[in-house]
């Protein structure tokens, strides 16, 4: 096992608690299980608490966190509400991040909504991916090259910790839907960027 696989694995266990409780509270907001204002609340799993652990708020108008909610509610009932790319332009155009498309902070937001297809992109993952522009669509097709090329040592870190992630995974069990899935593309998220910021 590489070190960046060590590190990622201890980012994984570290933080997979968290995610999948983000991830549960968005689908809980999303079914009606939420109230908007108790979902901005500064509270643990929170949209507002989400925004500032992932390190997207300053890409956001502090005025315009609700709107940015609320934009992203109407967002994912398109047709297409996985393309990030144009979900950046989006809110872009809307005035919701202060003139700039930022994909990371898109990509961010859709994982939300879809954990089980979305990975999200930021500096550290373009750079482990040799990705010069930061452009989703190209990272995705990336970040199917890399699970491909990498499979056998992806499955080998999981299962040396495959204890521990059931652990985490038992709360959630019977309340999200693949959790198998999401922790193999969590791991990858973490491992690229592990591989990032050690490069």
């Amino acid at each position: 096992m590489t070190i960046n696989e060590v590190q990622a694995i201890g980012n994984l266990l570290q933080y997979y608690y968290s995610d999948l409780n983000y991830i549960l509270e968005f689908h809980k907001y999303k079914t009606g299980d939420f109230d908007l204002n108790n979902y901005l609340k500064k509270e643990t799993g929170t949209f507002r608490s989400f925004i500032n652990e992932f390190r997207i708020a300053r890409n956001v108008d502090k005025t315009k966190t609700r709107e940015l909610l609320e934009q992203t509610f109407h967002w994912i009932k398109n047709d297409n509400p996985n393309d990030i790319d144009s979900f950046a332009e989006y809110l872009k155009s809307n005035g919701i991040t202060h003139g700039k498309k930022v994909i990371s902070l898109a990509s961010k937001i859709l994982f939300l909504n879809n954990p089980w297809q979305i990975l999200p992109i930021d500096r550290l993952g373009r750079k482990a991916t040799c990705l010069s522009e930061n452009n989703y669509s190209k990272y995705q097709t990336l970040i199917i090259e890399f699970r491909e090329k990498e499979k056998g040592e992806i499955i080998n870190c999981l299962n040396s910790v495959d204890k521990h992630l059931d652990t985490i995974e038992k709360d959630f069990e019977g309340k999200i839907r693949d959790l198998k899935v999401i922790r193999e593309n969590r791991f990858i998220d973490k491992l690229l960027w592990t591989i990032g910021k050690n490069k």
